[in-house]
């Protein structure tokens, strides 16, 4: 009996191109000829699909093409078929990773480079100029007034110091008019021998400046 095997020109068919299908059948004696057929019919589209011999030659591949194909060989010992399933691609689905990727991430990388060094660039002068210059203009200005504030306070407190030093120490004695006997007294003289004779026993009032 026959042994049939179908070979596909194309592993990987696309829209618009072409495809041979080709029936290697194998028998004693030698099957002649072979029969195509399509999802179990006649081929759909004569006019695309020619037989020739063996092979089945479909032009123009489209989605319409997809399907179960069928070849079937006969001897006079027997008969025997085997089947191909066609799944036509999208011609889309293979530009794209070879024309549009590249140059996407071409681009991209060129940039990215660019860009890295100049940041790398300004970063390094900021960093190596402006420090100092800062340092260099602020920092005597700083001490300057510090400086200047704790002489201000320490002048300040010691003024403080000494003033309510004088001023505890400054008191005075004086005795009053009673005392001194000048309200009872006649006359000038008589206030004198008063006061004085008074004196001894007289009361003492102090007075301090706070």
């Amino acid at each position: 009996t026959p042994s049939v095997k179908i070979i596909s020109s194309s592993s990987w068919p696309e829209e618009g191109q072409s495809i041979v299908l080709t029936c290697e059948s194998k028998g004693k004696p030698l099957p002649e000829p072979v029969l195509w057929t399509k999802d179990g019919g006649e081929l759909p589209d004569p006019e695309r699909m020619v037989v020739n011999g063996r092979d089945l030659r479909i032009s123009f591949l489209n989605k319409t093409d997809n399907g179960t194909y069928r070849c079937e060989a006969t001897n006079p010992i027997g008969q025997n078929s085997t089947e191909y399933v066609l799944i036509v691609h999208d011609v889309s689905n293979t530009l794209l990773p070879t024309t549009v990727i590249p140059s996407l991430t071409t681009a991209t990388v060129t940039t990215t480079v660019a860009l890295t060094t100049s940041t790398a660039t300004s970063a390094t002068a900021i960093s190596t100029r402006d420090p100092n210059a800062l340092a260099g203009q602020t920092g005597p200005d700083h001490a300057l007034i510090g400086g200047i504030v704790a002489v201000v306070v320490f002048v300040t407190l010691c003024s403080i110091i000494l003033l309510g030093r004088y001023l505890a120490r400054h008191k005075g004695t004086y005795l009053t008019n009673e005392a001194k006997g000048a309200e009872d007294a006649p006359d000038a003289d008589t206030a004198i021998i008063n006061a004085e004779g008074s004196q001894v026993n007289a009361e003492e009032k102090k007075e301090y400046f706070i």
